[in-house]
């Protein structure tokens, strides 16, 4: 029989594989991303409730829209659905059932209600704010668009930039009013809002459950006219650089803050360490739990990332980042590297990677992500291994 643990975990990016077999009821509601949005997978066997991302599966989200008779403003084409600013499509709701942050929440909750006291783990897949934006008019009025100010950034020429970042499909419109960004922004930060409101509704009744974990990240920013850009899908800290909340009451301490920089793979081994379930296999990432119960900042190592191209012939493979805890080098395959100084320079604006003072920095972290690949497995960047010259 699987080992009971008696402590729940709420968290937002993680499989539930290894809390199952340790006797977790274990769930997800939100859109999944990962392949085979319709089929349920990696231990989430209690709950599968989730919404089409990608492909030709059923649509737990659109069924309920034509279930409740409400007008689906995420279908292609839907009325009242503005777009001043290409990918970044908003409008206003008419009734709450066509939210699909509310859905998810309302999903959230019903699971909880059946779990009662056993252990759970449930992955709460919160889509928004990702277009299109679809907000209750209501919470406009805290965001005007003309107090919304522009980053200072915003009309970044990109000298010294790689070209694909000049003709990217993320790059705003020249044409583009201030105005109309900013009324765009307005939505933007009114859908967060919503956002906070409604995860109000499944943490409170967990407030009283002081042996829950819970856990708030992203799996990724927003450009938001940084430089110039809307959406992902670059290596600016904008895009890549996220928040992560954790909060476990008695266990950790309220407030405390860890400024040393992690990656999206060390949480999954933290929260088995927390929940004391153990893997018999090693797995990329890893643990901060004793430093998080102790109150003392983790060790610092360097964050990988990558993202694919900008063309589809080139969806995988395309870049490869290094940050360590001053420097952030981008190596692509195609076009120029970028290397900044975070701290002289956190705006990202001068890009040093022909500074010949440089060289031996670049060589090293290059070989550093060269020797990540060696560990983790190359795939599509064998090209690393190259030695291509800066």
């Amino acid at each position: 029989m699987p080992r009971t643990i008696p402590m729940r975990v709420v968290s937002c990016d993680q499989t539930a594989g290894p809390f199952k077999d340790a006797g977790y009821r274990c769930g997800i509601v939100g859109p999944w991303h990962l392949g085979n949005d319709h089929q349920p997978q990696h231990g989430f066997t209690d709950l599968w409730c989730t919404y089409r991302y990608q492909g030709k599966h059923p649509d737990r989200l659109y069924d309920y829209f034509s279930q409740e008779s409400v007008v689906n403003l995420y279908a292609d084409g839907a009325s009242g659905i503005h777009q001043d600013v290409r990918n970044m499509r908003y409008g206003t709701l008419a009734d709450p059932r066509q939210q699909r942050t509310t859905w998810t929440v309302d999903r959230g909750i019903e699971f909880l209600e059946a779990t009662d006291n056993r252990p759970f783990f449930l992955l709460l897949s919160v889509k928004d704010p990702h277009p299109i934006m679809v907000v209750p008019p209501e919470l406009l009025r805290h965001y005007h668009p003309d107090a919304i100010e522009l980053d200072d950034t915003w009309r970044d020429a990109l000298e010294g930039k790689p070209h694909y970042q000049h003709v990217a499909r993320t790059r705003v419109d020249s044409e583009v009013s201030e105005s109309a960004f900013r009324r765009m922004v307005s939505h933007y930060f009114a859908l967060i809002t919503h956002i906070d409101q409604q995860l109000d509704r499944i943490l409170r009744p967990l407030r009283q459950r002081q042996d829950t974990i819970v856990v708030f990240m992203s799996d990724h920013g927003e450009m938001l006219g940084v430089h110039g850009f809307t959406s992902k899908t670059l290596m600016y800290e904008q895009s890549v650089k996220v928040p992560c909340l954790l909060s476990w009451p008695r266990h950790l301490s309220a407030g405390s803050v860890v400024r040393t920089q992690l990656g999206g793979v060390d949480l999954m081994p933290t929260l088995l360490d927390l929940a004391g379930v153990s893997l018999d296999h090693p797995i990329d990432g890893r643990s901060i739990a004793d430093p998080l119960k102790a109150g003392i900042e983790p060790s610092s190592e360097p964050v990988f990332a990558e993202i694919s191209g900008p063309k589809p012939e080139e969806a995988l493979g395309a870049t490869v980042m290094m940050r360590g805890e001053r420097f952030k080098y981008v190596w692509h395959r195609d076009d120029i590297d970028e290397l900044y100084d975070l701290r002289e320079d956190s705006a990202e604006m001068r890009n040093l990677v022909h500074d010949s003072q440089q060289a031996n920095r670049i060589a090293e972290m290059r070989r550093s992500i060269v020797e990540m690949l060696e560990r983790t497995g190359p795939g599509p960047f064998l090209w690393c291994g190259q030695n291509r010259k800066p």
